[in-house]
């Protein structure tokens, strides 16, 4: 070892001297680990960046999605609405077609009468014809 004097010299060579045998003995497995761990980060790097490819994707498709179904929505409502529509204008059709019981009744008693009397086909149609001109 060299000696220390007053300005470090002989410190600073033996340092040298430590850190070559040190690098004799140690050296090559030093160089693997800083070769694993290189490669490590790369590995870690090139997963994040796959990582923020891949959740760009998902939120670009959760959007679609949305959309998608907002738009099913809508055409939903429509559907809905015309079904609702129709619904509506049958039922008033019904109440506007149909016949009241009164009259039905009155109808059907006529017919008895008429077939109790031995009314003909025609004299039944004419009767008819009058109803419904009321």
């Amino acid at each position: 070892m060299a000696k220390k004097n007053d300005t470090g010299v002989g410190l600073e060579l033996d340092q040298q001297g430590v850190n070559r045998i040190r690098d004799i003995v140690f050296g090559p497995q030093m160089r693997e680990y800083e070769q694993r761990f290189q490669q490590i980060k790369n590995d870690l790097e090139r997963m994040q960046q796959e990582m923020e490819r891949l959740t760009d994707k998902l939120i670009d498709q959760d959007a679609e999605q949305l959309k998608k179904m907002q738009a099913l929505q809508q055409d939903m409502r429509k559907n809905d609405d015309s079904l609702r529509n129709e619904l509506r204008e049958s039922a008033q059709k019904l109440t506007d077609e149909k016949v009241d019981r009164m009259t039905l009744a009155e109808m059907f008693i006529e017919l008895g009468n008429n077939i109790k009397n031995g009314g003909s086909l025609q004299d039944l149609i004419g009767l008819l014809a009058q109803d419904n001109e009321k």
